[in-house]
């Protein structure tokens, strides 16, 4: 199990997360929702070691990932896909795997699970990522991340710029990887496809951890959406 306790993170003297707790589950989804600024990508972020810690701790199983290096924290099984992708764009396709790959020593096969969840790359492999279309280098980002065979996944706006169609190929392999029982903590301001995929959500305000409920409750009463996110779920 992921978890964080009374973590409190802080950018230069800035305190920017508050005594955040929180648990995910092997094989669960955990919508992260919130206005901009309310700390989930900073959250992501002092999972992967990329913030400073000020108090608190964040914990995998036994191991305390919040006393590691940046570095070693994709060792232990977490990936990461970040807001903006963050691909090597001069880099080709298969290039930008390999990496992911290296990270946890991962075989070939790995590789091609990979691509069986994402078919669109293998004719994609000897191209630059830089000349991908949006959606095809969200792809490419996401596979990246699952390279290292991951039991966890943090998605931080993987809709981000995308067409609708990109959007609910994405969503499609998340709700693939629950299958797989890798936990994913999803950051997203595509609503609906939120509460369609997450087991649970989970709203954060002011860099903290503001309230949790029932997708199908929210779902049936928005009013929490509202006061969190401003906006309501259309169905």
């Amino acid at each position: 199990m992921l978890k964080i306790n009374n973590l409190s993170s802080r950018y230069a003297q800035v305190k920017v997360l508050n005594k955040v707790t929180l648990k995910v589950k092997e094989g669960e989804i955990l919508g992260l929702l919130g206005r901009n600024g309310a700390g989930k990508s900073t959250l992501l972020k002092s999972i992967m070691g990329l913030v400073e810690v000020v108090s608190g701790s964040i914990s995998l199983d036994e191991n305390i990932l919040s006393e590691q290096q940046a570095h070693n924290i994709p060792k232990y099984g977490i990936g990461y896909v970040p807001q903006g992708r963050r691909l090597f764009p001069e880099l080709m396709v298969e290039e930008n795997l390999k990496m992911g790959l290296l990270v946890r020593d991962s075989s070939t096969d790995v590789l091609d699970w990979v691509l069986s969840l994402f078919p669109l790359l293998k004719s994609r492999m000897k191209q630059k990522s830089g000349t991908l279309s949006g959606g095809e280098q969200q792809m490419v980002a996401t596979a990246r991340a699952l390279c290292l065979q991951p039991k966890y996944l943090l998605m931080d706006e993987p809709s981000e710029g995308l067409m609708p169609s990109m959007t609910e190929t994405i969503l499609e392999t998340v709700e693939k990887l629950k299958t797989e029982n890798v936990g994913i903590l999803l950051v997203e301001q595509k609503i609906e496809g939120t509460l369609r995929v997450s087991d649970r959500i989970v709203f954060m305000e002011n860099g903290s951890i503001s309230e949790e409920s029932d997708p199908q409750k929210l779902a049936e009463n928005p009013e929490s959406l509202m006061k969190y996110v401003g906006v309501k779920a259309r169905y």
